[in-house]
């Protein structure tokens, strides 16, 4: 029988001296910290992958939802249901994609116009630095060569790695979508005869709660981007902001980066706004502002809290560690790791207790 209790992973457990179940228990430290390090040195594969997995668990939600909804139907009858609101939902973000494009493209031509602005400028002020000495005119050209290059040169760069996931993802995607939807039964049994029978109720224990971990986890997140996304969006309509759609959703999306993400989310609606006028640029700031406070008032205390449980220290020490070792994306994905590694430690060591007891004499 597998084991059904749920395990309180906030109460410490008692410690003990047998130096044989510390030892093991480094070695699978170890282990986790050269799994982590390996996935976060290919880490663009790690990336594509980890959306391909999130994708596959909506989706399977939404498959499970639909079902739900329409048990009374025949299976002729849930096919044509599902194109039809596939199509409906194509034709609504199609048109929604054309528009923002449209949009976007006015948008670009005033950037443009902008560009030619700023050029104009740096000339004028490099004229008027040529009183001063030649060395500090040569300082100032060679510093927003500089910075131009380094704006071509990123461009490229994010260019080329977007071509990288596009492929990645043209290419992974349908293979991975094929073993969950077909091979998933045949995978699952797979592993289970890797685990030894003795093992068989505390590694099924151990992955039912690491799936469910990390499941309130990144429902949690998803919940958290989907309401900054929402409110961001309405709001960047109501006051006319170009590519409001696209703008709310990277809002949504970069709420996830802790603590500077909001921040940055705020640069490009504020700047698409300068280029309309500085009561807009203003008012998109504003909006920004509204969606941080309803997800710190409302958002993380009530809905994230109650689904995920760590300590607030915790997350400031793993989100500062994970930042400085793996950027941005350690930032991200620092408390599911954490929540990971917490479960396969605590279970490991309960095992371990068992296996090695402490001899009393």
């Amino acid at each position: 029988m597998v084991k059904t209790t749920t395990t309180n992973y906030s109460v410490p457990l008692p410690l003990t001296a047998n130096m044989r179940v510390w030892l093991s228990l480094g070695i699978i430290f170890a282990v986790l910290c050269a799994v982590i390090w390996v996935l976060f040195y290919f880490r663009e594969i790690f990336i594509v992958v980890l959306f391909g997995l999130c994708f596959i668990a909506l989706l399977n939600k939404a498959i499970n939802l639909f079902n739900k909804y329409t048990g009374k139907y025949t299976r002729k009858q849930k096919q044509v249901l599902a194109i039809a609101l596939i199509l409906v939902a194509g034709s609504i973000s199609l048109y929604f994609f054309a528009t923002q494009i449209s949009n976007l493209s006015e948008l670009f031509s005033d950037l443009s116009g902008l560009q030619a602005m700023i050029l104009q400028g740096t000339q004028l002020l490099l004229d008027m630095l040529s009183v001063l000495p030649d060395a500090v005119t040569t300082w100032v050209q060679n510093t927003v060569d500089t910075i131009v290059n380094s704006i071509f040169s990123y461009t490229r760069d994010f260019l080329s790695q977007m071509l990288f996931y596009v492929l990645a993802i043209v290419l992974l995607y349908p293979i991975m979508f094929n073993m969950y939807f077909k091979d998933s039964g045949r995978i699952k049994g797979i592993i289970d005869g890797m685990v030894p029978k003795r093992f068989e109720n505390e590694f099924k224990h151990t992955a039912n709660a690491i799936l469910t971990q990390s499941n309130n986890f990144f429902v949690a997140k998803i919940i958290e981007s989907v309401g900054i996304a929402i409110i961001s969006c309405v709001g960047f309509y109501l006051i006319g902001l170009p590519g409001w759609l696209f703008l709310g959703l990277l809002a949504g999306l970069l709420n996830n980066v802790p603590y500077i993400g909001p921040m940055i989310a705020t640069v490009p609606p504020v700047v698409v706004g300068f280029v309309i006028g500085i009561n807009v640029a203003i008012l998109a700031a504003g909006v920004c502002l509204i969606a941080q406070i309803v997800d710190n008032i409302y958002l993380v205390p009530f809905m994230i809290s109650s689904k995920v449980s760590v300590n607030p220290f915790t997350t400031v020490v793993l989100i500062l560690v994970f930042s400085q070792l793996f950027g941005a994306l350690g930032m991200i994905l620092s408390i599911p790791i954490y929540i990971i590694c917490k479960i396969i430690l605590i279970e490991s060591y309960k095992l371990l207790t068992d296996i090695f007891p402490e001899r009393h004499e």
